[in-house]
């Protein structure tokens, strides 16, 4: 009787320590994390002491009370951990660099774009390609950039922006994080750009150049529109548990990526991840450090065939936002679903062997527009553009498509073909 009786203490002061730790997580997420959560601390240290005196009252030595309130102090010792707040690092931004310009849009927010004009000696072409990057919360790479740049030596104005709160364009309060806030900027930056435009959309852009499309498509002149390894549309369910989009269909395997554990690497980044995604306990400077350069790297090698990891380009490495991705992510599966297949501009889809995205999601494009052509790139990833075969072929592929020359490639996956490719990983 005596051992269960030292059980059952030993469990009921071991609950009083994990009752601690969870009125400190119930006070964040009432408060959302007012004034760093030092409001939720305070009364979380009340508590504490409440408990300690409680806990111990009874027991005359001294080791006996230590015994009694220690889940009680690792409780508190933890909470207090989480309170401190981590490193704020500015990653360098040089204003003065003479390759990019900051363009001012509305409601105060303002992106980084960089320009690339054709050489004097090539023929300029009436169509502007305007590039818009995954993520969201990523920006455009080095590897990216010198890429899409390169398609000003075929005649073609680039301009390459980063979406607001990522890279080189400055942060917004939490509050103005949306998807629709960056469908509006997209918008925005055609305005500025004023010329025809050919939309280029890699991954997540994909799906901003969708809803842009159905919000303001027929307000300007989108000659083309291209997707390289699109992710889900606007409106999908990203968490199905249906397995076309659940699992990884390709056969070719690509570089692991980041776990988990990598990423939350300490309790306040895990408090804060478990609060509202709008929650103001952990501030974004602290996580546009978190998320550094060895972690971007990490991130950055699931791009790549396996076979090809060792040929992971150097980049330099800017603000991964990681708070905007959760939040935009959220209004991301709430915005509608549109049907273009009436579009009547012609789209290519182009897609990497060793994507990691479940299959499933790019082959919905199949469902909402009328694709033109779309080609599968072997020995390559989610980056298309990451080895020199990949940049070889993704070019020439997108310039055959510009030009309606023909197919450099076999067409498929198609419209019949879609859940073929999908089943059968191709």
């Amino acid at each position: 009787m005596k051992v269960l009786k030292i059980i059952g203490l030993t469990l009921l002061y071991f609950l009083t320590g994990a009752l601690l730790f969870a009125l400190l997580t119930g006070l964040l997420w009432i408060t959302n994390g007012y004034l760093h959560g030092y409001p939720a601390f305070g009364i979380t240290l009340a508590a504490g002491v409440g408990l300690a005196l409680i806990v111990a009252r009874r027991e005359l030595s001294l080791i006996g009370k230590m015994l009694r309130i220690a889940p009680v102090m690792i409780a508190f010792l933890f909470a207090a951990w989480s309170m401190v707040p981590l490193k704020q690092f500015d990653f360098p931004i040089d204003p003065d660099d003479p390759r990019f310009e900051m363009w001012d849009l509305e409601g105060d927010r303002t992106v980084s774009v960089s320009q690339h004009l054709p050489p004097e000696n090539t023929e300029p072409r009436e169509e502007t390609i305007l590039f818009i990057h995954g993520g969201p919360g990523a920006y455009v790479r080095d590897f990216d950039r010198d890429f899409i740049s390169g398609f000003s030596d075929e005649g073609f104005r680039v301009v390459i922006y980063d979406q607001v709160g990522a890279g080189r364009s400055p942060t917004v309060d939490l509050s103005e994080y949306s998807h629709q806030g960056n469908v509006d900027d997209l918008m925005e930056v055609i305005k500025k750009v004023d010329t025809p435009v050919i939309l280029f959309g890699q991954s997540y852009g994909a799906a901003l150049a969708t809803s842009f499309m159905a919000d303001y498509g027929e307000l300007f002149d989108v000659r083309q529109i291209i997707f390289t390894e699109p992710g889900p549309l606007p409106g999908a369910d990203i968490d199905s548990d249906h397995p076309h989009f659940k699992k990884k269909t390709t056969k070719a395997e690509n570089v692991d990526g980041l776990e988990f554990h990598e990423v939350i690497r300490s309790p306040r980044l895990l408090l804060s991840m478990i609060l509202p995604s709008d929650n103001r306990f952990v501030g974004q400077k602290e996580v546009l450090y978190s998320f550094g350069p060895d972690l971007q790297k990490k991130a950055v090698s699931n791009s790549y065939c396996r076979e090809h990891e060792d040929q992971l380009l150097e980049f330099e490495h800017l603000p991964v936002n990681l708070l905007a991705t959760m939040i935009i992510r959220e209004t991301f599966m709430e915005a509608e679903k549109p049907d273009l297949r009436e579009l009547g501009i012609p789209v290519l889809l182009l897609l990497g062997e060793c994507s990691y995205v479940p299959r499933g999601f790019a082959m919905e494009y199949f469902e909402h527009y009328s694709i033109s052509r779309s080609h599968l790139i072997r020995n390559v990833g989610h980056i298309l553009w990451t080895t020199p075969e990949g940049r070889s072929t993704s070019h020439k592929a997108i310039m055959s498509f510009i030009d309606e020359d023909e197919l450099p490639l076999e067409n498929k996956p198609t419209y019949e073909t879609r859940i073929q490719f999908i089943e059968e990983g191709l």
